[in-house]
């Protein structure tokens, strides 16, 4: 009797999927956001004919496949070599940007330190060019298309611009809110991470925990707040980033020992995924995060002193222990480099005066498809 249940449940696995719309012909879609499996033709005449599906999550089914096979197996290797490693002058390196020009940009916020400042630098070969100094306490740090320079100040209100003649201006003002994070995406567009005045945690019901995209005018386009269930999304987005398909990823720092999690969300507010570092790191606790062109996410967690590397489904597909490994301590920031190199900022270690920022080579796999 056994063999028979088995035998009945290998041949109903069988049976292919119909289309939800035509019942017929072989699947090649789905859509997130309406839970239904579609064809080609569907797709194109019924589908998109649907009120307000502009915004949906359309996946191919080869591509699922694909992501759902590559994230059986967690890897334990990202980084095959470190390049290079630099000593700034900063004691850690909080924010790290890689401009058009090729052109770095860090920055360090630590409480009560006459360090912090903003460096604009170029990475040689064996140092580190330092071309400008502005003596600013930054939280965070975005360039636009045309190459200036968006901040926001510890505690402000005001997203500034430092332009490449070095003049600052104001260029928004979230008041009364507090503005937390910033992010430029492909589009240009400028996004924002704000919280209302205040101790930023515990997170109350009335507390307004935000990420907002505006125009390259400043003008509020799209704002994220609660999922389709009416559950907010953040607690306090330490830093923001999008892919090439302009998925919004945000670091988000649930409590004051700076524990949190990713949380992926499309800009129609439909939550993606969230990943908390389980079972991998008991005490995680990201700060950094990048996209590769392949749209993996790459996440520092200064908790475990380790990279954690994600797919757009929020799979784990490696990790890696970098002060085991590699003898790097404390990692913050990341960002590429023009030849593909990960850079890492770092706080400063262990009899160490100043923070590091580390180039270092990425395992090919997960930069890129094969």
């Amino acid at each position: 009797m056994a063999t028979s249940l088995a035998s009945t449940s290998r041949r109903k696995a069988q049976v292919p999927v119909p289309c939800y719309f035509c019942k017929g012909q072989e699947i090649k879609w789905e859509c997130k956001d309406c839970d239904v499996r579609m064809c080609n033709s569907c797709k194109v005449t019924f589908h998109k004919g649907l009120h307000s599906v502009q915004d949906h999550d359309v996946v191919s089914i080869q591509e699922m496949s694909r992501l759902s096979l590559g994230s059986q197996e967690v890897t334990f290797a990202i980084i095959l070599s470190i390049f290079n490693s630099f000593t700034t002058s900063l004691p850690a390196v909080h924010t790290l940007l890689r401009s058009g020009d090729d052109l770095l940009y860090f920055s360090s916020n630590i409480k009560n330190c006459k360090d912090n400042q903003l460096v604009k630098g170029k990475l040689l070969k064996p140092s580190m060019l330092i071309l400008q100094t502005l003596k600013r306490k930054m939280c965070d740090i975005a360039i636009n298309k045309g190459g200036d320079i968006l901040f926001i100040e510890h505690h402000d209100n005001k997203i500034q611009m430092l332009s490449s003649v070095g003049e600052v201006k104001t260029v928004l003002d979230t008041s009364p809110m507090i503005s937390v994070a910033i992010h430029v995406n492909k589009e240009n567009e400028v996004v924002v991470g704000i919280r209302e005045q205040g101790p930023p945690f515990p997170v109350k019901n009335f507390s307004v925990r935000q990420v907002i995209i505006f125009d390259s005018d400043y003008t509020r386009k799209v704002t994220l707040e609660f999922d389709k269930k009416g559950k907010k999304l953040f607690s306090y987005a330490l830093r923001i980033r999008t892919d090439s398909r302009n998925f919004v990823y945000v670091i988000d720092r649930l409590d004051n020992d700076n524990k949190g999690r990713i949380v992926a969300v499309h800009r129609n507010g439909r939550l993606k995924f969230t990943f908390d570092g389980q079972p991998y790191s008991e005490t995680f606790k990201p700060q950094g995060i990048t996209i590769t062109p392949s749209n993996n996410i790459v996440v520092s967690d200064s908790g475990s002193n380790a990279l954690h590397v994600l797919n757009s489904n929020g799979d784990l597909l490696a990790l890696q222990i970098l002060k085991k490994d590699f003898g790097i301590q404390y990692p913050l920031s990341l960002c590429f480099d023009a030849e593909g190199y990960l850079l890492i900022g770092c706080h400063k270690g262990e009899n160490e005066d100043y923070g590091k920022i580390h180039a270092v080579k990425m395992v090919d796999s997960l930069i890129k498809y094969e």
